[in-house]
């Protein structure tokens, strides 16, 4: 009796070390795109999006099986865009990722927004590895601490980053001088075949692109038509919000979530399959927040609070900015940046898009906090040089594109236009004057503008397709060079709004 009753002990013992060893095998990986440093809920309708203690309720509420091993990816731009991640240097996003456990963050072009140095210092602190295929040292030598992909805990599947030419593109020079970015879809193919060598059967390519055409695709055509040809990938997973214009989507499994925290992708991989692929809304509507972060959440609150209400200067006037999304005419804050922006580039004209600017300012005290609240998000200028049949090209696209959070606030000239007229032709030509004085169409002037639009940013194509060459990238971003102003002055006031007249409204 007791030999069989030994037998059976060691046989339900095998059993449940065999069972034990499947459920291992099984795997579930999470990605969250572009957090933007958004580490509290965003409030929209009476409803809390996003932020990481929502986040940790909804990755538990996945998770609640512990025996299933579970990767946590988190794809690009996530340590900038917030005044509680600017003026903690990112840190505490990095502090929070820690606490969530993520596997790895994918190197985006906002990743270097602190400069080079911190970045490292930031990979020091993490308890992860940063990781992207195709970043290197201007030798083409590894970076230390950016690795080019990360194995998953199961040990058969990994994620390579990658990183597009925007990383460049969208940085000052100071930031990313040491590095270079190679092209994306030869660095997949390299480490592709070195995970294969390894045993490794899926791999999934995780980075901030889109796999359509067009300016926000941050991918040349010829780089993703070789990208998404590559035979060893499974799974792309991208930063973009909306696939519909994927001409190659059908060709593999392209994976996206909102973001801002605001969606997570799941999905299962159990030995050469990746099943059960599913988008879930992280939101007040149908979750708590986790309580055992709420402790560190209100540390790093009381510290921002306390920094943000440092006093910079005065407005003597309410200066305001559109409301929503209406940005159809000039505004007293577009005036006045668009002024201190020209001002300091000591051109002849200045463009900014209006969406470039949130909120306004309230007359009295102005704060570090106020400053953060109009302008979230940092932003390059450049300056050019543009003859006027350029410069009325671009006006033309202000006033007919139907973004309306493209519409140009400006510097240096006005014009009229009729909103009523045939988009292409709504600009009266003979009402534009420079500094007062009628465009002249063969002229060539000074012009300095944020480098969003520059490079293409809300539809204006116009600067490439006329060949306006890159004369200056200035070495210090809108938010601090408006900091600097009102320091220096000590107050701010509202200008005059006579620079953009619609006569349709007359």
């Amino acid at each position: 009796m007791k030999k069989i009753l030994k037998n059976l002990i060691l046989i339900f013992t095998a059993f449940v070390i065999i069972s034990c060893s499947g459920m291992n095998d099984k795997l579930t990986v999470i990605s969250l795109s572009s957090l933007n440093g958004n580490i509290f809920p965003i409030e929209k309708d009476s409803v809390k999006i996003g932020g990481f203690s929502l986040l940790s309720s909804k990755i538990k509420e996945l998770n609640k099986n512990n025996r299933i091993k579970t990767d946590i990816i988190g794809n690009s731009n996530f340590i900038y865009g917030t005044r509680e991640a600017y003026l903690t240097s990112g840190k505490s996003v990095i502090d929070l990722m820690n606490i969530l456990n993520f596997s790895c963050l994918v190197i985006g072009h906002r990743e270097f927004y602190f400069g080079y140095e911190e970045l490292a210092e930031l990979a020091k602190q993490a308890q992860f590895p940063f990781i992207s295929s195709n970043i290197v040292n201007k030798d083409s030598t590894r970076i230390s601490f950016i690795r080019p992909y990360i194995i998953l805990k199961d040990g058969k599947s990994a994620v390579i980053g990658i990183s597009t030419s925007k990383v460049i593109k969208a940085n000052l020079e100071k930031d990313v001088s040491s590095i270079a970015v190679l092209d994306p879809a030869d660095a997949v193919a390299r480490y592709s075949a070195e995970l294969k060598e390894k045993g490794v059967g899926i791999i999934i390519v995780a980075g901030d692109y889109n796999c359509g055409e067009g300016s926000g695709s941050n991918l040349t055509t010829s780089e993703a038509d070789r990208l998404f040809s590559l035979r060893d990938v499974d799974v792309f997973l991208t930063t973009t919000e909306n696939n519909r214009s994927c001409s190659l989507e059908g060709k593999k499994p392209v994976y996206s979530c909102g973001i801002n925290g605001s969606e997570l992708i799941s999905f299962s991989v159990a030995g050469d399959k990746v099943e059960n692929i599913k988008k879930y809304a992280v939101n007040s509507g149908g979750l708590q927040p986790d309580k055992e972060i709420a402790s560190q959440m209100a540390e790093i609150n009381n510290m921002i609070e306390a920094l943000t209400g440092k006093v910079l200067g005065t407005a003597t006037d309410d200066i305001p900015h559109a409301l929503g999304d209406k940005f159809s005419v000039e505004t007293p804050l577009g005036s006045l940046i668009s002024d201190i922006m020209r001002e300091y580039t000591g051109t002849e004209i200045f463009f900014m898009n209006s969406g470039k600017v949130r909120n306004g300012f309230e007359k009295g005290p102005v704060t570090l906090g106020d400053l953060y609240d109009i302008m979230p998000y940092e932003g390059n200028i450049v300056s050019v040089k543009m003859n006027g049949e350029q410069i009325l090209a671009v006006l033309e696209s202000s006033c007919s594109l139907k973004m309306s959070k493209s519409f140009l606030q400006v510097s240096g000239l006005s014009f009229t236009f009729d909103s009523s007229a045939k988009p292409g032709s709504r600009v009266q030509k003979g009402s534009v004057k420079i500094k007062g004085k009628p465009l002249d169409r063969k002229r060539v002037y000074t012009v300095s503008l944020t480098d969003y639009i520059y490079q293409g940013g809300d539809s204006y194509n116009e600067f490439i397709d006329l060949g306006v060459e890159l004369d200056t990238v200035h070495q210090k971003q809108m938010r601090e060079i408006i900091k600097d102003y009102i320091l220096t002055r000590g107050s701010i006031s509202k200008g005059e709004n006579s620079r953009i007249t619609d006569v349709s409204k007359l």
